[in-house]
């Protein structure tokens, strides 16, 4: 198995423990000061490295804002690894001035953190509270260089103003850093996300150990192997470990919103409070010169001003926030009016809206009717052309019967004269020819008279049988070929006078349980269709009537003319109501309509049709063997 080599973070967590016991054991002075070193150098380097850790791990969950911010952490304890490895070279030499260069490192990472901390709240608050941040921040900085002062100046001893300010800065700036950490936390409500309250108390506790060292550092008691040596370096490591996880994440709820507003506002006073007691502090120094008392008193005065300035910003924003309740007032009045007028007029349109539906759907029921009624009536005038026929057929047989009933007493009586008189033998034989004639006479108007009445009775019994079958529609079982001869047969009578030819072929023996009287409707509507459409310009023509099984279960029906077909633009709209070519010559534009409706209607079938240019019109009928049971 491959060894793993050691973290730096798990290095600086076994030196910690090594220093403290050095200084419980009494060793030697050199020994503690390379203990210190160690513990610092690899808490250091640890932080850094764990935030590096982080701003991967951000990558790799794709939490852009959360990586931007990390990335300024982990620049900042880099900035502080490298200012100790610095320090670390500087022992190694025995050389160190102050400020050296590893102070400018060192003093990096609260500048980075608030960087990191100022780009998370861009776009997640207003300006106007970035502001109040940054005033906060400034006053808060004075207050600690004011302190600061107090505290470092009368030890300076021959100290210079470079290195009385590099001293200065380093809890000026990390404190300025743990001010920012608390406004972010007020700002975006945080709640129990502790790496965000971790890394900001880092911030403040090195803060505070940096003052600390540094008076130590100037009353000259500071002392190798320390407690504050080791706090440096578990502090270091805290936030290096906090930054690994560093996410903000709010918490929702009145009170937590009551107590960051709260600390918002209180923030501005603890920081004149602050300045206050530096200044009361002055007076119980002695030692204090009159330009350090002067700086105290600036200090203080620059807080007040920012203090002031910050409460204006709160005044300001009071004052926008009353204009914008006020404002919503208005608009929520003006929604509240609008809110009336609008139930109003909602009311209006659903009354007339009602209204307009009544009437609509009175028009709807009257076009309802128009349209059964013209329905109605075109089937009627299909039914009244066969009447027409039928009537002419009907009148001429019994023309002929009334004739040959007429002649037939005449020649009765001529033959009863020739009967009763008396002659010779050649006049015997001349009436004898003429009794024949006569007689064969009386036999031919016979036959004539029979013929005549049988016709008449055929004629009535078809036109029966289809009254019956159009007006009750009623199923019932019937040779397809045999029905559509007959209905053709009457149809040939209804347009007896037009030069047309009506063909019927096919194959008997298809028999249909279906709806013969929808059939002869259909068949009629086509046929006169054809003689008015398609014959209009010749005259005269051709129409085939072809009936042919299509399967198992169903059986066509093809109506063919050789007129003058449709037109293509026509042919899509021949099934639309009241679409017609000859509106005022005839045409209602319902026939199709009507054939189409009772073809997939009543017998549950469908109608095609084709008008190839120069080839006449074809309807095709594909009607099932058995009809619907739904109708009728």
């Amino acid at each position: 198995m491959v060894a793993l080599a050691p973290s730096p973070a798990s290095s600086s967590a076994a030196a910690l423990p090594a220093s403290a016991a050095g200084a419980r054991l009494g060793l030697a002075p050199p020994w503690l000061r390379l203990l210190d070193n160690v513990h610092w150098t690899a808490a250091d380097i640890g932080a850094a490295w764990l935030a590096w850790i982080g701003v991967r791990d951000a990558r790799e969950k794709g939490l852009h804002a959360e990586q931007l911010a990390r990335r300024w952490f982990a620049l900042a304890f880099t900035s502080y690894a490298i200012g100790q490895l610095l320090w670390d070279l500087q022992i190694l030499l025995a050389w160190q001035p102050f400020p050296a260069p590893s102070d400018p490192f060192y003093m990096m990472m609260a500048p980075c953190c608030v960087l990191g901390m100022m780009g998370y709240l861009r776009g997640r608050v207003s300006p106007s509270q970035r502001l109040a941040a940054v005033l906060d921040t400034l006053s808060l900085a004075i207050a600690v260089v004011a302190v600061a002062l107090e505290i470092y100046l009368p030890r300076r001893g021959d100290m210079g103003a470079l290195a009385l300010g590099v001293m200065v800065a380093y809890p000026t700036l990390l404190l300025a850093g743990a001010c920012v950490g608390l406004m972010l936390i007020a700002l975006l409500r945080v709640g129990r996300s502790w790496p965000v309250w971790a890394l900001t108390g880092m911030l403040a506790a090195h803060g505070g150990l940096w003052m600390e060292w540094n008076a130590l550092t100037l009353r000259h008691a500071l002392s190798d192997g320390a407690v504050i040596n080791a706090t440096f370096s578990a502090c270091t490591l805290l936030g290096g470990l906090a930054v690994t996880r560093w996410r903000v994440e709010g918490a929702a709820g009145r009170r937590i919103d009551r107590f960051y507003e709260g600390a918002l506002r209180m923030l501005p006073l603890a920081v004149v409070v602050g300045v206050a007691f530096a200044v009361t502090l002055q007076d119980s120094i002695a030692q204090l010169s009159p330009s350090a008392r002067l700086t105290c008193d600036a200090a203080a005065v620059v807080v007040i001003v920012l203090a002031a300035m910050r409460q204006t910003l709160q005044l300001r924003d009071r004052d926008q926030l009353i204009a914008a309740q006020g404002l919503l007032r208005e608009r929520e009045a003006q929604l509240s009016e609008l809110n009336q007028h609008l139930e109003q007029r909602v009311s209006e349109r659903t009354r007339e809206a009602e209204q307009r539906n009544a009437e609509l759907t009175t028009a709807l029921q009257q076009l309802s009717r128009a349209r059964h009624e013209l329905v109605r009536a075109e089937r009627l005038a299909g039914l009244g052309s066969l009447v027409e026929g039928v009537t002419a057929e009907i009148s001429a047989s019994l023309s002929n019967a009334h004739m040959v009933a007429t002649t037939l007493p005449a020649q009765l009586e001529a033959l009863g004269r020739l009967q009763s008189s008396s002659g010779d033998t050649a006049a015997d034989a001349r009436r004898r020819s003429q009794v024949t004639g006569y007689l064969h006479a009386f036999d031919e108007s016979h036959q004539q008279l029979g013929l005549s009445l049988a016709q008449a009775q055929h004629v009535i019994a078809v036109f029966q049988q289809i009254a019956v079958d159009q007006a009750g529609e009623h199923s019932r079982s019937f040779d397809l070929l045999a029905c559509v001869r007959e209905m053709i047969e009457l149809t040939r009578l209804a347009h007896r006078h037009d030069p047309v030819e009506i063909i019927v072929i096919g194959d008997p023996g298809l028999v249909l349980d279906s709806y013969p009287g929808s059939i002869g409707q259909v068949l009629n509507q086509l046929i006169a269709n054809a003689v008015l459409h398609g014959f209009a310009a010749s005259g005269e023509g051709t129409i085939c009537v072809r009936v042919w099984p299509s399967g198992h279960d169903a059986a066509r029906i093809t109506v063919h003319d050789d007129g003058a077909g449709i037109a293509a633009a026509d042919l899509e709209h021949v099934f639309a109501p009241f679409f017609t070519t000859r509106l005022a010559q005839g045409g209602s534009g319902l026939g199709l309509t009507i054939a189409r409706n009772m073809v997939e209607g009543i017998l549950g079938g469908r109608i095609e049709i084709a008008s190839p240019a120069g080839a006449g019109t074809t309807v095709t009928l594909t009607l099932p063997r058995r009809a619907p049971r739904s109708h009728g």
